[in-house]
């Protein structure tokens, strides 16, 4: 496929899913870099995770722009992580895109035992370029789940794949990691997406199993060796703190929270958490059958 005709079927989607076409883009080009993940024999070895993969699940009403792996039963040396990459950067799907491995760098996760690696691939079709951050977890703890995932559709088609297939983190385990991180960072967390995602997965009456969660939980604090304390507490002044980032992530978001019915105020976010994990991981209905 050409690039201006690529460009008149974003156009088409961006319309039709009220986005930008930079979003949409942007959304297409981290696809294509799943979709060579799922036909390399490196698709085992990095599980999907992070906020692209919470897009598959449920609506999450911010962009997403990068994308998060979990390294799992492979040498997580630098350089083995790069020459995976570059494998499967160069896996030829045969719909224009050349994609490369430019650069990797180590991420120190300030509150976790394991540094991880952030790579910088640029993508390239026609003359339209772009460059995608991959962030890559090491060192985590996961039972993952196989999970077939949907690609941009033009007109009732599918604009290259259909579908693929791919090693993900099940949801309760993203909530798990996502609230674990929310009290490791506490009132300094500048990561609204974090608060803003666990709530949206909370609303969710099908996406969680308790029992689940709860083992989850449990495992994701015990391996990052964090303390439990939940609910969720906070003082006067790191609220006020908390929510000077809140509002700034609110107004990024523009119309779109009310679409998604944010709370203006931190606190009643919080609150809501709150609650909700009370009747759902304090207080589990565990099936003894």
């Amino acid at each position: 496929m050409n690039e201006q005709a690529l460009k008149e079927r974003l156009k088409f989607i961006a319309t039709l899913e009220n986005r930008s076409l930079h979003e949409v883009w942007k959304s297409l080009i981290l696809e294509r870099l799943l979709a060579r993940l799922a036909h390399s024999r490196y698709c085992d070895h990095f599980i999907f995770k992070g906020g692209f993969l919470l897009s598959y699940y449920l609506d999450i009403g911010r962009e997403t722009t990068d994308l998060d792996f979990l390294a799992r039963k492979i040498n997580a040396e630098e350089n083995s992580i790069k020459n995976a990459f570059d494998a499967i950067c160069n896996i030829n799907m045969a719909d224009g895109f050349e994609l490369s491995c430019e650069k990797i760098e180590i991420l120190d996760h300030t509150h976790m035992n394991y540094p991880g690696y952030r790579l910088r691939i640029s993508v390239k079709l026609g003359k339209m370029k772009d460059v995608i951050q991959v962030d890559i977890g090491v060192g985590d703890t996961v039972k993952p789940k196989q999970k077939s995932l949907n690609l941009y559709r033009y007109k009732e088609k599918p604009i290259f794949e259909d579908t693929i297939s791919l090693q993900v983190y099940p949801t309760e385990t993203i909530f798990s990691e996502k609230l674990e991180t929310i009290i490791a960072r506490g009132h300094i967390n500048s990561r609204m997406k974090d608060f803003h995602d666990i709530l949206l997965l909370s609303r969710e009456k099908f996406l969680i199993d308790k029992n689940k969660l709860k083992i989850n939980i449990d495992n994701t604090f015990q391996h990052r060796k964090t303390n439990k304390e939940i609910p969720l507490k906070f003082t006067e002044i790191e609220y006020s703190i908390l929510q000077l980032q809140w509002g700034a992530h609110l107004r990024v978001l523009g119309d779109t929270t009310k679409t998604l019915n944010l709370p203006e105020k931190i606190s009643d976010l919080i609150e809501e958490i709150n609650n909700w994990l009370e009747k759902n991981y304090l207080t589990p209905e565990l099936n003894t059958a």
